[in-house]
């Protein structure tokens, strides 16, 4: 590795044990040209999640290869059953997805869900609520989204709510709408930006589907952080 690969690395390892609702002990890192690489295991679904949203939060990080297993404690098993009658409850409380519009199915721990809902939050409230629920080894998300009418000059109304963003350099990205799907591309200084920048046009009426092509590149790393 380079120099600057190690820096990245130990970054992304202090950000790991900083973090206290991450165990880190069996978390590898590793780091080339940008990409950092998550190896080992972890005892939850949820944590491999935070933890690739950890290294993402790292200034110099580009992309994420997130190679973390989920090895769950006998004390955390639970069986397929269990799993379907919590998620089933979970999503009939959960005020931002529409009653019987989601269906989960369990099988050897590993969460699928379909069905169909209106906007992109509920469909992400719907997978939150399986990443979190205990005894889940992985999530697969087949909820699709209704079509929409489209509205009118929907690319501006999609610039307008970048440019409404705090930490968002608006003129770098560029958006462009074809149908039902918005394709975001450009450039941003970090994942967090990337990720309000697709909310902000998923959010766009007409919306089905957003495309990201954005480039992350954040500011150089100063030496010997």
């Amino acid at each position: 590795m380079t120099g600057s690969d190690t820096t990245l690395q130990d970054m992304v390892t202090q950000e790991l044990r900083w973090d206290w609702s991450i165990d880190s002990a069996n978390i590898g890192v590793s780091a080339d040209q940008g990409a950092v690489t998550l190896s080992g295991h972890v005892p939850t679904y949820l944590a491999k999640d935070r933890a690739e949203k950890a290294a993402k939060r790292v200034k110099g990080v580009r992309a994420v290869a997130n190679e973390l297993e989920v090895h769950i404690p006998a004390s955390g098993r639970r069986d397929d059953t269990d799993i379907a009658v919590a998620l089933s409850k979970g999503l009939a409380m959960n005020t931002s997805v529409p009653k019987d519009s989601v269906q989960a199915t369990a099988r050897d721990g590993w969460v699928t869900l379909a069905g169909t809902v209106a906007w992109d939050f509920q469909r992400r409230a719907a997978a939150r609520i399986a990443r979190d629920a205990h005894g889940v080894s992985g999530v697969t998300n087949n909820i699709a989204l209704e079509r929409r009418a489209q509205a009118h000059n929907v690319e501006h109304d999609i610039r307008a709510a970048l440019y409404r963003l705090a930490g968002i350099d608006a003129d770098s990205v560029h958006v462009s709408v074809s149908n039902d799907v918005a394709t975001l591309t450009g450039r941003v200084s970090s994942w967090q930006e990337l990720i309000a920048a697709r909310r902000a046009a998923a959010a766009a009426p007409g919306i089905h589907r957003v495309d990201v092509e954005l480039r992350v590149e954040p500011a150089a790393i100063p030496a010997g952080v």
